[in-house]
């Protein structure tokens, strides 16, 4: 298995098979364990080896279902999925197109949901999403009941996860006890690649806008009654999560190359998304346990774990099979790489 694996990241490297001995020493030790679709798929006939994608779907028809296509080709290959929804107009906002009312980001989500369920990256194991909404989308209401147990079981999601994508001035709302205006994205289109002061400015012309008769679609709630309302729901079905906009995209290193509009399924990254790039992540875990020697922290072995540790994801990105062409750009594009720590507890009670 491990072979199998070593010799799937090593396949593009000068001497293959030194290379290939070398990743197979450090993940049969257990020092270096790369993510699930990495060993699944590493040395087969389509080496998916990337963690999680992340795609923002635009309010538009064909946009959502290529979303949702995308979801399902990425998932096919054991991708994780983050969706950032805010964009898709809320329920009753009008469609110039039919001349008719939206029935709301809901119903597309309760198919994301389905087809998560339907499309079980390849038999191994479930698929598994998490939709993002910001706070001050218009159905945000609905968008927190997802996961209940009891309701209309049309407008439940329970096969998915959901996280709300709050602004800080959401927060100072809450602190002030003040009032929240919820709109619909397309009367407000701007909002969602705004962040910090820029967001607050426009936010409150928007309201002003809605105080003039201007913008018309709109509900104004207490802060306080709607935060109680997202904490009410995360302590009975643990969602959505509590993920915040602002500080995301403050400390964004790459905030040159766009806005980051959501976190991936297990929000433990950050990335750019857009229409043309879906962003990607690619995983691997160095096991701390394992770099306890004699009753201390074996540096040099860490340092020699991490630089060959950094090699294998890096060759990830050059080996990777992409199931859709807009993660194929983003990541080489990015080249982001993530490399988390598992085994500390273990490792402290080591030492």
């Amino acid at each position: 298995f491990w072979m199998r694996v070593a010799m799937g990241l090593a396949l593009q490297e000068d001497n293959p098979t030194a290379r290939a001995i070398e990743f197979y020493e450090m993940m049969s030790t257990f020092r270096f364990c790369p993510s699930s679709p990495t060993l699944f798929n590493a040395g087969t006939r389509h080496p998916q080896l990337s963690s999680c994608f992340l795609t923002t779907i635009a309010d538009d028809l064909s946009a959502i279902f290529q979303g949702i296509y995308n979801n399902a080709m990425l998932s096919k290959w054991s991708g994780g999925l983050g969706n950032d929804w805010t964009p898709v107009r809320a329920l009753g906002s009008h469609i110039k197109g039919t001349n008719g009312k939206s029935q709301g980001v809901v119903p597309f989500l309760k198919v994301a949901n389905d087809t998560a369920v339907a499309v079980n990256q390849g038999g191994k194991r479930r698929g598994a999403v998490c939709a993002y909404l910001e706070t001050w989308h218009l159905d945000i209401d609905d968008f927190l009941q997802l996961r209940r147990n009891t309701g209309d079981e049309r407008r439940r999601t329970h096969d998915m996860h959901t996280a709300n994508w709050i602004p800080d001035l959401f927060m100072k709302r809450v602190e002030a006890d003040g009032q929240w205006t919820l709109f619909s994205p397309c009367d407000v289109p701007d909002l969602h690649d705004l962040y910090g002061r820029a967001f607050e400015e426009r936010y409150v012309e928007y309201e002003n806008m809605a105080d003039q008769g201007k913008i018309t679609h709109f509900r104004r709630v207490k802060a306080r009654d709607l935060w109680r309302r997202m904490l009410t729901m995360l302590f009975e079905t643990g969602h959505p999560w509590i993920t915040f906009k602002d500080p995301s995209n403050v400390r964004n290193t790459q905030a040159h190359a766009g806005v980051i509009h959501s976190s991936n399924l297990c929000t433990e990254i950050l990335l750019n998304t857009s229409q043309d790039e879906v962003a990607v992540c690619n995983l691997g875990s160095v096991n701390l346990a394992w770099h306890i020697q004699n009753g201390r922290l074996d540096v040099d072995l860490l340092r020699k774990t991490v630089t060959t540790a950094v090699r294998m994801l890096d060759n990830v990105i050059d080996i990777n099979f992409y199931p859709i062409e807009a993660a194929k750009r983003s990541n080489l594009r990015h080249r982001p790489i993530g490399l988390g720590l598992m085994g500390f507890q273990d490792a402290l009670h080591k030492l």
